[in-house]
């Protein structure tokens, strides 16, 4: 019978970091440096430093850690889209805009191949949508191609952590014009989306059943279909 560690048996995520870098179990040796690499790609460190007491392994360039974040992206490739809901309901929940009218607004843009994924909360829509893809390299292209849309329009991870309002759906968002752009001609409001690829760092963003379907890879080693 296997002997399994537990997070519990480390004080620290020092300790953690020391055992999944060191640990003398062969058999699990590639799944613990992943893990180790995961974990100091989460916590902003140097994952190529042996790490040892002196903890220099957390040393890193801001830009690094920000450039290996962004490289360990989930799989299939998703595209995470914000500010997709669109106000209270009678019932006071959250509503917002569900999977065929995501499919089709995106569909407008020229982006056909993905599908959409609303996701919801305790007070109902919580203004995401996932946007998933193939689980091949056309599929990454296509997910690039849409991160990059919404980079390219300033809208993209940065302008929308700079922008990200405390809580959406409250009534002064139809007068914000980074979230609401109003039709001139007819006075039709239209949310105004942001969108970038999903990485590790977004797992919080996607519910329990996708997280438990999708799995974490490196952008720059992927080579093709899997």
């Amino acid at each position: 019978m296997k002997n399994y560690r537990s997070s519990k048996d480390f004080s620290d995520m020092h300790g953690l970091i020391m055992h999944t870098y060191y640990s003398d179990n062969a058999d699990l040796r590639v799944d613990h440096l992943g893990l180790h690499k995961a974990l100091c790609v989460l916590m902003g460190w140097n994952y190529s430093k042996p790490p040892d007491n002196s903890k220099a392994y957390r040393f890193l360039p801001a830009d690094e850690a920000v450039s290996n974040q962004e490289d360990l992206i989930m799989w299939p490739p998703v595209v995470i889209v914000h500010n997709t809901i669109t106000g209270k309901g009678k019932d006071g929940r959250m509503e917002g805009l569900g999977n065929k009218a995501m499919d089709s607004k995106l569909r407008e843009l020229g982006f056909g191949s993905g599908k959409c994924k609303s996701m919801y909360g305790r007070e109902g829509h919580l203004g995401i949508t996932v946007v998933k893809f193939a689980s091949d390299q056309s599929g990454l292209i296509d997910a690039v191609r849409l991160a990059e849309y919404f980079e390219k329009e300033n809208r993209g991870r940065k302008a929308w952590s700079h922008l990200q309002p405390l809580t959406l759906g409250k009534d002064d968002d139809d007068k914000n014009p980074n979230l609401v752009k109003v039709d001139e001609r007819n006075g039709e409001k239209k949310r105004i989306f942001y969108g970038y690829l999903g990485t590790v760092a977004d797992l919080d963003k996607v519910d329990f059943d996708m997280r438990n379907k999708v799995v974490i890879e490196s952008r720059r080693e992927h080579k093709g279909p899997r």
